[in-house]
């Protein structure tokens, strides 16, 4: 039988215990960094430590393996790097609460790290605990605040923006930090609420961005798959141009039901600390002219690495787009079998490389669940790139749909479409009769689109037409290579998307910073449209019918002739930078 104390007695009970432990409250030693072995700053603002949120570690009793207890696992995940703990007990009597707490705090100040308790502000001042982190319906946050003295930590959950602005709200020291949730489906805690993604992370930090002094982890089937992702691609920068975050990830299952924690924990933190290269900033000033872009090497690269290059794509085009790919130099994998997508990243992370295609050509609940998320979180998982086709995005409310939970899961490190699919994916008002764009704007409104994108996903956008648009963000390129015949046969843009598959895989995960990605994009869109000009321009080719074996057979030509050092065919490219106005 649980012990629960009534609330209408918490705050007698509480304000009691309190004087008690002040003392050794003001005693206690400063909480240390476990990963640096630095004694953390004081926050002068309040008096309270300064912490490292990259690894907040949540408990449940219920997922500890057989054979094991909650503090062997506890005590292997801070040996792995685990920066602040939270111990949560939903069915524990009061007392049984209390020794736990105090077993685990031996634990966790032998490292130097935090150790808050769920929701049970009693229980904290009876173990003298480090804080309190409670949720919407538990006690309010002043409260906690007000009885658990100035010195301790204080941590509330929030998931819309609404809660996020009462936050913002509270007196200064009130709250430490936020757990933003949940951002995806998890059976460790349900909840009736929507599940944010990372695009409702963002939100919620976009509110959060005017209280720079309140840190905030993200909480939410937390894992090696999706926590580098939730860190880096919700970053963005405020008015000011500073870099808006959140601080950590919050995990249970990841690291209370594994069989090695310590390791576990170790590769959480690095997901967490180690910046990809697709979220560093730009670093130098793409010029068409100088000899940095250098798409003709590429080309060569291409074939000579043979990269691997997985398709998940539709069934018209899965054929033409195998035969483009080899005609290239790349190796095509065409699986939906999401007992495959682990061991084909994997085999697409060898020295040879490889990408994987999301071509939206099944955009129904099943399918995305079944085989477009697991084969982009294996990806991920393995930092190799990956190209997203939104066929027809803006044709549907369901392609719509799809696109969105492509995006609120993975990173991508090419969106390429027609100017009507990516104006859909931007959230733009778009065009569109089924797989055909049917809008033709200026060249600058096409621009400003892709430009704004490209920062909001941290990805390359290509947006094909009859003058391409390429932005990274930072740059917009624009390129009039081509022929009308490319408009005129199935799955041409298709295609393409796995030939930018193939181009993009040869780049190892440090070297997929925005400007060298882009180089290898524009890279594949020469080949593609130069291929398509001297395929067009051939006497045998009459139509598109011809044209289509023609391409294959300039493709693969083209790619040899740079593959034996003749870039001559390279003189017949048409881009430039655009200035945007």
């Amino acid at each position: 039988m649980s012990s629960l104390i009534p609330s209408s007695r918490l705050f007698n009970l509480i304000s009691s215990l309190r004087p008690r432990f002040e003392s050794s409250i003001k005693q206690r030693s400063p909480i240390i960094n476990s990963v640096s072995t630095r004694p953390m700053a004081a926050n002068l603002a309040n008096g309270r430590p300064e912490v490292d949120y990259s690894l907040y570690l949540v408990t449940d009793s219920d997922l500890v393996p057989i054979g094991r207890t909650l503090e062997e696992q506890v005590a292997a995940a801070l040996a792995g790097g685990t920066t602040i703990v939270q111990l949560r007990e939903k069915t524990a009597d009061t007392s049984t609460f209390v020794a736990l707490a105090k077993r685990l705090l031996k634990l966790t100040r032998a490292a130097g790290v935090p150790l808050l308790i769920n929701d049970r502000v009693d229980v904290a001042l009876a173990a003298d605990a480090d804080g309190v982190h409670v949720g919407q319906s538990d006690l309010d946050a002043a409260s906690v605040r007000r009885l658990i003295g100035p010195n301790k930590l204080v941590g509330l959950s929030i998931g819309t923006p609404a809660e996020a602005q009462a936050v913002c709200a509270l007196p200064e020291g009130t709250v430490d930090y936020v757990g933003i949730g949940t951002v995806y489906d998890t059976a460790t805690k349900r909840t009736a609420k929507a599940l944010l993604g990372l695009q409702g992370v963002r939100t919620v930090m976009g509110v959060l961005a005017s209280r720079p002094e309140i840190k905030a982890v993200s909480i939410g089937s937390m894992n090696l798959k999706t926590a580098r992702n939730t860190v880096y691609k919700t970053q963005f920068r405020d008015d000011q141009g500073q870099i808006v975050s959140i601080h950590g990830v919050a995990v249970v299952s990841a690291l209370i039901a594994a069989s090695d924690p310590a390791a576990a924990a170790r590769e959480l933190l690095a997901a967490v600390r180690t910046t990809p290269a697709w979220a560093l900033p730009a670093t130098r000033t793409l010029s068409i002219a100088n000899d940095v872009f250098a798409p003709e090497a590429v080309v060569g690269l291409v074939r000579r690495s043979t990269p691997l290059v997985h398709c998940i794509i539709n069934r018209v085009a899965a054929n033409f787009a195998a035969n483009i790919a080899i005609a290239a130099g790349a190796s095509p994998v065409m699986s939906e079998n999401e007992g495959e997508f682990v061991d084909l990243a994997r085999a697409a992370s060898s020295p040879a490389g490889g990408a994987l295609l999301i071509n939206l050509g099944f955009p129904t609940e099943d399918f995305i669940n079944s085989t477009y998320l697991p084969a982009v979180l294996a990806y991920n998982q393995q930092q190799r790139p990956i190209v997203l086709d939104p066929i027809a995005a803006g044709a549907t409310a369901l392609r719509k749909r799809a696109v969105a939970t492509l995006l609120n899961h993975g990173h991508f490190a090419v969106i390429k479409g027609n100017e009507g699919e990516i104006f859909a994916v931007a959230g733009e008002p778009s065009a569109m009769r089924g797989v055909d764009s049917t809008s033709a704007l200026p060249l600058t409104e096409r621009a400003r689109v892709a430009l704004k994108l490209a920062q909001r996903e941290k990805t390359i956008v290509c947006m094909t037409g009859a003058v391409d648009v390429v932005s990274d963000g930072t740059r917009v390129v624009i390129g009039r290579n081509g022929h009308p015949y490319l408009a005129d046969i199935t799955a041409s843009g298709c295609v393409l998307g796995t030939l930018v598959a193939a181009f993009v895989g040869v780049l190892s995960p440090e070297k997929q910073i925005p400007e060298r990605v882009i180089d290898n994009v524009l890279a594949a869109l020469c080949l593609y449209n130069i291929a398509a000009e001297r395929a067009a321009a051939l006497p045998s080719v009459s139509g598109p019918g011809t044209f289509v074996p023609a391409l294959l057979d300039q493709i693969y030509a083209l790619s040899k002739q740079s593959l034996d050092g003749n870039d001559s065919w390279f003189s017949d490219a048409k881009y430039e930078l655009f200035r945007m106005p």
